[in-house]
């Protein structure tokens, strides 16, 4: 119990009574009780109107459970202070600022983020197998020898779709062409073929002259179409396909030629019903001529973004495919031979929110999603210095996925990992 005015066992730090009674307040609403607008300043209101607070407070009830209590206010001043509060499944932590002058109003409430409470990973790896559809899942430590077991494994060989994560083999080659002197970070380049999104830069000037920094940077960091097919087109489909083979996928002629993400999405629609039969039936090389043959056809006016975003489209058939040991083969080939130039951009975003983040010394990380599609892979290094490799995949060519449950349940996943 938090005694208004005294200090916090836990922190030793004094604790204000308004502190201690708007995070009691701050309980109350998570636990289902009627929302009390007057807690809250105008700006607060403005911004984040009731229904908003409800569907919130659904949204973590049905993912972490029921608001328990208040673990711990840790003030950084008389009015504003990180609060820890245990649910059900998790303790979440909950960023909390009041207005300096009475009544002392609720102007920042911010829930950061989610971390494991006394599970273990193997109650998320069977929360995560008990997800409707497919589940790969490989968790490996990383070190010289490259002979330890995993720690963990679902499915480990199944071949599952991967959407962007297949961006990972663009930077690996990127990488090793920089650091073998055939490029540098700092060449231009004209952007184009243009994609559709997801990224920022399809609105660009057509042909805007653009670094390789640049265009790694923002495939990596939020996952950039156009970026990525502007890379694709400059290194070569061929060349890619090498560093597939080089990076230990177990079928690399499967991932030959690489698509470019306007590519793929084209031959799934409708109108090149006829070319996409003809690629599928195609072995690797027929693919390529016929690829080559077609390119010109699979342009952005003939997609149809609601066959992109409305179900699975073709998951199983035209897509990157991959088992979880092939990235984490790739993940490792990265962590022996990626330089930090190329590390740096796999950290920029983290792909878990940052008190998960906080707990690690180093988090690279790139996902892919599309409806039927998730994938979620990082490289971890530990505050003792331990390194590992995590991959999990999510398909259902039956249905679209809810993303928030699998993000919630892998930063639980991470959590865990991060105090082995």
């Amino acid at each position: 119990v938090l005694i208004p005015g005294h200090a916090n066992a836990q922190t030793g730090a004094i604790v204000s009574v308004q502190l201690t009674e708007r995070a009691d307040e701050v309980l109350h609403l998570l636990q289902g009780e009627a929302i009390k607008t007057a807690i809250f300043d105008e700006n607060f209101r403005n911004a984040v109107p009731p229904d908003q607070l409800r569907a919130l407070r659904q949204k973590i009830s049905e993912q972490q459970g029921q608001a328990l209590e208040i673990i711990s206010i840790a003030p950084h001043a008389a009015n504003s202070a990180i609060i820890k509060i245990r649910f059900e499944k998790s303790i979440g932590t909950v960023h909390l600022d009041l207005e300096k002058a009475l009544p002392h109003r609720i102007s920042g409430l911010l829930i950061t983020g989610f971390e494991a409470a006394g599970d273990t990973i193997e109650d998320v790896l069977a929360a995560i197998d008990a997800l409707p559809g497919r589940q790969g899942l490989v968790i490996q430590q990383l070190d010289e020898t490259g002979n330890r077991p995993p720690l963990a494994v679902l499915d480990p060989d199944g071949r599952y779709a991967i959407a962007s994560t297949f961006k990972l083999y663009i930077l690996a080659e990127l990488d090793r062409a920089v650091q073998a002197g055939e490029r540098r970070w700092s060449d231009v380049v004209r952007l184009g073929p243009k994609s559709h999104p997801t990224g920022i830069s399809q609105n660009w000037p057509d042909a805007s002259p653009v670094t390789l920094h640049t265009m790694a940077t923002l495939m990596i960091s939020i996952s950039d179409n156009s970026a990525t097919d502007t890379l694709i087109r400059v290194i070569g489909q061929q060349q890619l396909s090498r560093m597939v083979k080089a990076t230990g996928h177990h079928r690399p002629d499967e991932l030959r030629p690489l698509l470019m993400t306007r590519q793929a999405s084209a031959l799934k629609m409708p109108v090149h019903a006829d070319r996409r039969i003809r690629f599928l039936s195609a072995g690797p090389t027929g693919r390529e001529k016929l690829l080559a043959e077609f390119d010109s056809a699979l342009t952005l006016d003939s997609l149809d973004s609601r066959i992109l975003t409305n179900k699975p489209n073709f998951i199983d058939q035209l897509e990157w495919f991959a088992t979880p040991r092939d990235i984490i083969r790739l993940l490792d080939h990265l962590h022996r031979n990626a330089s930090e130039e190329t590390k740096a951009i796999l950290a920029i975003n983290p792909g878990i929110g940052q008190d998960a983040a906080r707990k690690w010394d180093y988090v690279g990380y790139k996902g892919g999603s599309e409806p039927g599609v998730l994938s979620y892979n990082f490289l971890l290094q530990s505050k003792s210095g331990k390194s590992y490799a995590v991959a999990i995949n999510w398909n259902n060519a039956e249905q679209s996925l809810q993303e928030s449950e699998l993000l919630a349940l892998t930063t639980r996943l991470v959590n865990l990992l991060a105090g082995q």
